[in-house]
C-alpha cells in the first residue's frame, strides 16, 4: 500500500515538474523616455488544455516588478509573480566577448612561455657543448667546424628567444588593454537576471504569443544638437540627436525605438503652494547661475573613480555621463540647483550644486531577494502593440532625416513619426538600433529641420572686446525643442558648444555662433578728457568712453553693442548721463544699447559719458 502511495506521490510530483515550462522572449520595441524606458517583449508558447505553469527567463534584474503587464488572446492569465535570478547570470555580449578574447590570448601567451623555456634550456646545453669542445683538445679543421656549427645555432636561438619575448610582450599588452576596456565598461562582474511565473488556463491545446512589457529606470536619452549655418544668407539647421543609454543587464539588439519627451522618474502629481509666513521659517529653494560645472563621481565603499555614471540636472533633460577616471563636465541652466546621479549598482543620489568642482560618492547598492507579487491580466486583453498607436501614419512633411551613419557618409533619410501627446511628444523611428548594456550613450541621428533665422553680431566690450554672431528664430516653441548642449559650426567650421534653454521667456530664441575675428572691437576709457571737482564734502566725477567698431569684411553687417551706466544704490549719490550717442538707456538695469549696421571697411565711434556727484569719502572704482 506504501508503495502505491509513493509511486503516485512520485507521479504527481512530475506533472507537477512537467507542466513548469521555461520559454525565453525577444525585445521587439522600446519606448525610452528622458529617464526610465518601457520594454516590449514577444514570446510565443505551446500550451495545453488546462492549466500549466510558464516561466519567461532571462529578463533584466533591473526592472520594475509593478510596472509588468502580459496579455495574449485565447488564454486567461490567472496569476503573475516576479523573482530574480541569481543563478542564472547575465553578462553582456560585448563584455562576454571580450573576456573570451582575453582567455584566448592568455592562452597563447602560457604557450608562448613554454617554448621560451625550451629556447632557453636549449641555449644552455649548446653553451656547455661548446665548453666541452674546447676541453676535449679537438684542433684544426674539426675545431673550426664545430665553433661554425655551435655559433650559428646559438645565433638562432637567440633570434627565436628575442622574437618570442617580444611576441609575449605585445600580447601582455593587448591583455592589459581588454582588461582596462572591461572595466571601463563596468563589466568586471556578471549580473543577476530575472524571471516572471505565470499561471495560464487554456480552453483547448494551442500555439499563441505572449506580450509582455515592464519599465525600468536604468535608461534613457539626452537630447543633444549640431547647429549649423553656412553663412549670413543662408537658413540655419538644426539637427536632432539622442544619446541613449542603458544598463538594464540585457543587450538591445535590433530592436524599434520610440524616443519620448516623458520622464516616468518624476511624479505626475502637480505642484501644491503652501502657506508663506513673514517672519517665520519658509524654504526658499537655491538657485545657480548658468555656466559651466564639472566634477567627479567616486565609490563611497573604496574610493576608486567610477566611469558610465550618469550625471543630469534635475528637473531638465540635460545630462552626461563620466569617464573613465570619473570626471564630468556639463553646462546648467539658469535656476538649476540639484544634479541626479545614477550609476547600475549604486544608490542614486540627488546632490545640491556648488562650486566646481563637485565631489560625489555614489554607495553600493545591495540586491533584494524579496519575492514581488503583481497582478495579472484576463484573456479579454487585446495583444499589445509595440512602439506606439499604429494609427499614425506617414512622415512629417518638410523634416529632412539622417542616420547615425551620416556622420561617414550620406545616406538615406530614416522614416520617422513624430507623435504628438496631450503632455508630451515622442519620436517613432522605423530603423532598428542595437543599444549594448553598457550605460555608453549611442548616439542616434533623429532629424534635421532648416529654419529661418535672423543673423546679428552682437559685443559687450567691457567684458570682452569681442564681436559675437548671433541667429535669433522667432517661433521656437514650435520646434520641440528639449533642453540640451548643442554643438555649434559656422561656415563649416566648429565655433563651440552653447545649451538650450527653454525655460526662457521669451518668443525669439538666441543661439551664438562664437566670435568673428572679421569685425574689430575696441573701448577705451577717455581720462584725458574728463572733469573732476570738489564741492567741500562733495565731489562730481566724469567718466568718458570711446568704442571703436570696424568692420574687416567684405559684406554688411548689422551689430548691437551694449555697455552700462552705473546706478545709485544711496540717495547722496547721484548719476547723471552727459553723453549716449543715440543709445537706448535702461533707466532699470542702467543697460546702454546701440544697433548699427557698418558696410565693408567702415570704422564707427561711439562715445558716452556720464558724471558721478557724491560725498567726497566715497571711493569710486576705476572700472566704472
Amino acid at each position: 500500500m506504501r508503495h502505491i502511495a509513493f509511486l503516485t506521490l512520485m507521479g504527481l510530483l512530475a506533472c507537477s515538474v512537467q507542466a513548469q515550462t521555461q520559454i525565453t522572449s525577444t525585445i521587439e520595441s522600446v519606448k525610452v523616455f528622458t529617464q526610465g524606458a518601457e520594454i516590449y517583449r514577444k514570446a510565443q508558447v505551446n500550451l495545453v488544455k488546462g492549466t500549466q505553469k510558464i516561466e519567461l527567463t532571462q529578463l533584466s534584474g533591473q526592472l520594475d516588478p509593478s510596472t509588468i503587464q502580459i496579455s495574449a488572446e485565447g488564454i486567461t492569465i490567472l496569476s503573475v509573480r516576479h523573482e530574480m535570478d541569481f543563478l542564472d547570470k547575465k553578462t553582456p555580449e560585448a563584455i562576454e566577448n571580450l573576456w573570451k578574447k582575453r582567455h584566448r590570448l592568455s592562452d597563447s601567451i602560457e604557450v608562448l612561455n613554454m617554448q621560451l623555456a625550451i629556447l632557453k634550456n636549449e641555449a644552455e646545453i649548446l653553451n656547455k657543448n661548446t665548453k666541452v669542445i674546447g676541453s676535449q683538445g679537438i684542433s684544426g679543421r674539426d675545431y673550426q667546424s664545430a665553433i661554425e656549427y655551435f655559433s650559428t645555432k646559438l645565433k638562432t636561438n637567440a633570434q627565436h628567444i628575442f622574437s618570442t619575448q617580444k611576441a609575449i610582450e605585445n600580447l601582455t599588452g593587448e591583455v592589459e588593454s581588454i582588461t582596462n576596456q572591461i572595466a571601463a565598461n563596468s563589466g568586471t562582474k556578471e549580473r543577476p537576471t530575472s524571471k516572471i511565473l505565470l499561471t495560464i488556463k487554456s480552453e483547448k491545446a494551442q500555439k499563441t504569443w505572449l506580450s509582455i512589457s515592464y519599465s525600468t529606470l536604468e535608461a534613457g536619452w539626452i537630447p543633444s544638437y549640431d547647429i549649423r549655418a553656412k553663412s549670413v544668407n543662408s537658413p540655419l539647421q538644426i539637427t536632432y540627436k539622442a544619446k541613449v543609454f542603458q544598463n538594464s543587464g540585457v543587450d538591445w539588439k535590433n530592436v524599434k525605438l520610440t524616443l519620448s519627451s516623458g520622464d516616468i522618474a518624476s511624479t505626475g502629481t502637480a505642484p501644491q503652494l503652501f502657506p508663506y509666513y513673514i517672519g517665520g521659517q519658509n524654504h526658499v529653494p537655491s538657485g545657480l547661475a548658468n555656466g559651466d560645472i564639472t566634477g567627479q563621481v567616486f565609490d563611497a565603499s573604496d574610493g576608486l573613480p567610477l566611469p558610465q555614471a550618469l550625471v543630469m540636472v534635475k528637473g531638465t533633460t540635460i545630462g552626461t555621463t563620466t569617464d573613465s577616471n570619473g570626471f564630468f563636465s556639463l553646462q546648467v541652466p539658469n535656476g538649476s540647483s540639484t544634479l541626479i546621479v545614477r550609476l547600475l549598482g549604486f544608490t542614486t543620489r540627488e546632490v545640491q550644486i556648488s562650486d566646481s568642482p563637485i565631489k560625489i560618492l555614489l554607495d553600493p547598492e545591495e540586491l533584494s531577494l524579496n519575492e514581488v507579487v503583481v497582478t495579472g491580466y484576463a484573456a479579454e486583453q487585446k495583444q499589445m502593440k509595440t512602439g506606439a498607436s499604429a494609427a499614425l501614419q506617414g512622415n512629417v512633411a518638410g523634416i529632412r532625416v539622417r542616420g547615425a551613419s551620416s556622420l561617414t557618409k550620406k545616406s538615406d533619410p530614416i522614416p520617422i513619426n513624430v507623435i504628438n501627446y496631450e503632455t508630451t511628444f515622442a519620436y517613432d523611428i522605423e530603423l532598428p538600433y542595437d543599444i549594448p548594456t553598457s550605460g555608453i550613450p549611442e548616439t542616434v541621428e533623429i532629424q534635421t529641420k532648416e529654419i529661418d533665422a535672423e543673423y546679428l553680431y552682437s559685443t559687450s566690450p567691457k567684458i570682452r572686446a569681442n564681436a559675437y554672431l548671433v541667429a535669433q528664430v522667432a517661433n521656437w516653441q514650435d520646434l520641440k525643442l528639449l533642453d540640451g548642449e548643442s554643438n555649434l559650426y559656422f561656415e563649416n567650421s566648429f565655433v563651440g558648444k552653447s545649451i538650450i534653454d527653454t525655460n526662457l521667456g521669451s518668443d525669439t530664441l538666441s543661439l551664438s555662433l562664437g566670435k568673428d575675428e572679421g569685425i574689430i572691437v575696441n573701448r577705451q576709457r577717455l581720462k584725458q578728457f574728463e572733469k573732476h571737482k570738489l564741492f567741500g564734502n562733495r565731489k562730481r566725477e566724469e567718466r568718458k568712453y570711446l568704442i571703436t567698431v570696424v568692420n574687416t569684411k567684405q559684406s554688411i553687417v548689422s551689430i548691437s553693442i551694449y555697455d552700462q551706466i552705473p546706478l545709485s544704490a544711496l540717495s547722496s549719490v547721484k548719476v547723471r548721463i552727459t553723453n549716449l550717442t543715440d543709445g537706448i538707456y535702461n533707466e532699470k538695469t542702467g543697460l546702454v544699447s546701440w544697433k548699427i549696421t557698418l558696410q565693408p571697411g567702415e570704422k564707427r565711434e561711439i562715445e558716452f559719458a556720464y558724471e558721478i556727484d557724491c560725498p567726497s569719502h566715497i571711493k569710486l572704482s576705476t572700472d566704472l
